[in-house]
């Protein structure tokens, strides 16, 4: 399968910089294989379209939640994100909806973010069980390791001593031959992961957990009755996969941009006859609106820092950065201001359902997700699905530091959801 995955091939490593100064503490995540009836997400997935899992079949959100705040109708799902926080003994999801109605784009409530917990004494207990089984993994990872050191050096010191015996340092039996090492690379790991990565080059690498914080994420067995069918409108449903960010070595760091140049050029260039240029003149948007709308982002060194960013791995659908900052679409809208405060603390509204707490920034869907979504890289794809689509940039989720549910918003199975804050940077109109 053809796929942005290609670009991570142990083949191609040499491709990225491995200066440790360009590595990047932010999570990426990429478009694996399609959702398929018979290849269905389970809840501790992430995945783009499809059908939303909900943390208990018989616990859903509240409906308003699920409705377009414009036209009333019915969301459709454009991420879930398994994301457990680190040591917390309960399942936590987020999940991104957006409506379908093309009118709805740029209207207040036509995005809407969602997270979901499961405090219930049984993923509590399920969890405990397999940190605790974590510590012991490493505790006889150490063991391992010391003994083999240890081993290690008597065998170098003998190499240094004079042997009168005429006996063969490397004779005799392999220390490492035996059947019964409970180290061994048989024994069963209770922390894989529940489902096999979908793509060819994902067997030749360790598979990595939705984000740094899960990865180790407690999987629980495949439910059917988890799923929603047909509920919602949804788009085309794909599994993601994720991995860190790496930068490519390209030198120039505007590769991406060349192809834009002439435009721009001819749109600075005086018009015969006249002495004004053509950028911002009225006549220069109605003849080639394109090109002004390409010039206008160009000037918006926020804009320029996110093509040259995405460039290095242009097929991420999401981004993750718990606690870190988002990757801006522009420089110039309310969410830009938001985050660009002279104090350099984002200015988020704090959770209504937590007052005295705060909003950190911890994910944000990407541009290729759109592709991915409506199948716009598929054959005969019809133009009025390209000219009603989504029309972001980017769709920036922050959540409450502590993570907070209040007890009454808690159900009889202990499942909890509520409204997060998301800001959406949405394409500039000509």
């Amino acid at each position: 399968m053809s796929s942005s995955q290609e670009e991570y091939s142990s083949d191609e490593e040499s491709i990225y910089d491995s200066n440790e100064s360009h590595k990047s503490k932010v999570l990426l995540g990429f478009a694996d294989g399609p959702i398929t009836e018979d290849d269905q997400p389970i809840l501790e997935d992430t995945f783009i379209g499809g059908q939303p899992i909900w943390l208990h079949p018989e616990s859903k959100p509240k409906e308003d939640y699920l409705i377009c705040d414009r036209c009333g109708k019915k969301l459709a799902l454009l991420l879930q994100a398994f994301s457990p926080l680190d040591g917390a003994l309960y399942d936590r999801v987020l999940y991104i909806f957006g409506c379908k109605n093309g009118q709805c784009a740029k209207q207040k409530g036509s995005v809407k973010a969602i997270r979901g917990i499961n405090k219930s004494d049984e993923v509590a207990k399920r969890i405990k069980e397999e940190l605790d089984g974590i510590k012991v993994k490493e505790m006889e990872d150490k063991l391992k390791s010391e003994q083999s050191k240890k081993l290690n050096d008597e065998l170098t010191k003998n190499l240094f001593n004079k042997d009168t015996s005429g006996n063969n340092p490397f004779g005799g039996s392999n220390p490492f031959a035996k059947n019964d090492n409970p180290f061994s690379s048989g024994s069963s790991n209770p922390f894989a992961n529940a489902k096999e990565a979908k793509t060819t080059n994902a067997s030749t690498k360790t598979p990595q957990s939705y984000a740094e914080v899960a990865k180790t994420a407690p999987k629980s067995p495949k439910r059917e009755s988890q799923k929603l069918q047909g509920d919602l409108p949804q788009y085309n449903g794909s599994f993601v996969y994720v991995d860190s960010e790496k930068f490519r070595n390209d030198k120039d760091e505007d590769a991406q941009l060349a192809k834009y140049k002439h435009l721009i050029e001819e749109n600075d260039a005086p018009e015969e006859g006249a002495s004004s240029k053509r950028r911002g003149s009225s006549s220069s948007a109605v003849l080639d609106p394109q090109t002004t709308k390409i010039s206008n982002m160009l000037d918006d060194k926020y804009f320029e820092n996110f093509s040259s960013t995405v460039k290095h791995n242009p097929g991420q659908v999401l981004r993750y950065d718990l606690n870190g900052k988002p990757l801006l679409y522009n420089g110039k809208d309310d969410v830009a201001k938001a985050f660009l405060t002279s104090s350099g603390q984002p200015n988020i509204p704090r959770p209504g359902y937590n007052p005295s707490s705060e909003r950190r920034f911890e994910l944000q869907l990407m541009p290729k997700a759109i592709m991915d979504l409506e199948g716009l890289d598929r054959e005969n794809v019809d133009i009025k699905d390209i000219l009603n689509g989504m029309s972001w940039g980017t769709i920036i989720v922050c959540t409450d530091v502590e993570d907070y549910i209040r007890e009454e918003d808690l159900d009889e199975n202990k499942v909890g959801y509520v409204q997060e804050w998301c800001g959406v940077q949405w394409e500039e109109s000509a």
